[in-house]
């Protein structure tokens, strides 16, 4: 006997599961955190059993906890498939949808996910077209594209968005340089030592996190050149010009030439979001959202 456990339950259940911070769950969910604790009290009280170990520091499931997460998730998987099959059958799904990504979703995630769609909608077509986040924005509110992978920004009423992912960054560095021997490095290994930064404009964000870093290890660097882009940094490390601090994603291309090792002074900073059409009411468009949303969970899950 269930006594009385819904399905919202298992839901805010496993989204706390994963985040294990109530704050970051909350906003996945779009509500406060006060009524996700008392639904989480709830179902606690109905099966009778603790399922999170909480203090002011952390949130950490139990024993029982760890039990539910799997059983949650495949009753949760399971719903999401009885949807998306029980449209395909009424022959909802069929058309024409385009997406646009960022570099990180294109190489890491739209992979997946367009191969779980295509298997439950093979009549609906998904184009891809690489795109940067100012640039989705301004398509997604023209109706050109149907669904956006962004780096997280402040809300627009056009759209809904909703953070999939986070993560962290990676010294990248020529194979041949002394530092490649060392299995990890830290913010001070890159004294006097050329480095390629983030142009400050068009990397804004990520040159002021990485130099405000600098700054709190006591680390002057000696910057050589800025680049615009992710891959340009690499692209220059690789050829020798200095080292290059780049989000973790990167470290998925390998290239002969180039080493990347861990950096664990810099917070998992690198985000990525999913964006649709505010009020949007198309079930191929949702169902894309909706499974991107579960291969998002099954990255962080692995």
């Amino acid at each position: 006997m269930n006594r009385g456990i819904e399905l919202r339950h298992l839901t805010y259940f496993a989204c706390l599961a994963e985040e294990l911070h109530f704050g970051r769950a909350a906003d996945r969910l779009g509500m406060a955190q006060a009524p996700l604790s008392q639904q989480i009290r709830q179902l606690e009280e109905r099966m009778g059993v603790r399922l999170f170990d909480r203090t002011t520091r952390r949130v950490k499931l139990t024993a029982a906890g760890e039990i539910l997460l799997r059983h949650a998730r495949d009753v949760l998987s399971g719903l999401d498939r009885a949807i998306s099959h029980t449209r395909a059958i009424s022959g909802e799904h069929v058309g024409h949808l385009v997406v646009g990504g960022v570099h990180l979703a294109l190489s890491q995630f739209l992979p997946a996910i367009i191969r779980a769609f295509r298997q439950d909608y093979p009549a609906v077509s998904v184009d891809v077209v690489p795109l940067t986040t100012a640039e989705q924005l301004k398509t997604l509110d023209t109706g050109g594209i149907n669904v956006a992978f962004i780096r997280p920004t402040t809300a627009a009423g056009f759209m809904q968005m909703e953070r999939l992912s986070s993560e962290g960054f990676v010294a990248v560095l020529p194979r041949t340089h002394p530092l490649a021997a060392k299995p990890d490095l830290s913010l001070r290994d890159f004294s006097g030592q050329p480095f390629i930064g983030y142009a400050p404009i068009l990397g804004a964000s990520y040159s002021n996190l990485v130099l405000e870093a600098f700054r709190q290890a006591g680390v002057r660097p000696m910057v050589v050149q800025d680049a615009s882009h992710t891959l340009s940094i690499v692209t220059l490390a690789a050829a020798g010009v200095g080292l290059g601090i780049v989000p973790s994603w990167v470290a998925h291309m390998p290239l002969p030439e180039l080493a990347y090792r861990p950096l664990d002074d810099l917070p998992q900073a690198v985000e990525l979001a999913i964006a649709w059409p505010a009020g949007e009411t198309s079930p191929a468009v949702l169902d894309f959202v909706r499974i991107s949303r579960l291969v998002a969970a099954q990255r962080r899950a692995n």
